[in-house]
């Protein structure tokens, strides 16, 4: 989902992400250390039910653009001729919509977009031998 026009995957791997849901929520849950279990718990649901409404919205405006025979790209500037599901926060096509718009979700800095490329990742034992792909 990385490419500019990956943002169109969504559709394929919604289903997937529903483990990314429960790792945030059970990351908040777990981080909260100082608060009752009762408010740990209301916070799990809470990062449930927002994460899943994003990825849910997402997929929502990718298939009304496919149904219309039209891509979806994070921005108009990575690879052109589809429309666009980031927003820079304080961009004007969106800063005066009304905050049930769902490009109002979709604000975001590029610092969230632009990350390093993947690097390769080599684990070694201790006696200095590297381990297989398949046993890290």
């Amino acid at each position: 989902m990385t490419p500019a026009l990956g943002a169109m995957e969504i559709l394929k791997e919604r289903q997937k992400l529903e483990s990314i849901v429960q790792t945030l929520a059970d990351r908040a849950f777990n981080n909260m250390l100082d608060l009752p279990a009762e408010d740990k718990e209301r916070l799990r649901l809470r990062v449930q039910e927002r994460a899943r409404d994003l990825l849910d919205d997402w997929a929502k405006v990718a298939q009304d653009y496919q149904n219309v025979g039209t891509g979806l790209q994070y921005n108009p500037m990575e690879a052109g001729g589809a429309k666009q599901l980031l927003y820079d926060y304080l961009s004007p096509e969106v800063k005066n919509l009304p905050p049930d718009k769902w490009q109002m979700k979709f604000r975001a800095n590029w610092s969230l977009r632009d990350v390093e490329p993947e690097v390769n990742l080599f684990v070694k034992t201790l006696a200095d031998e590297e381990l297989e792909e398949e046993k890290v």
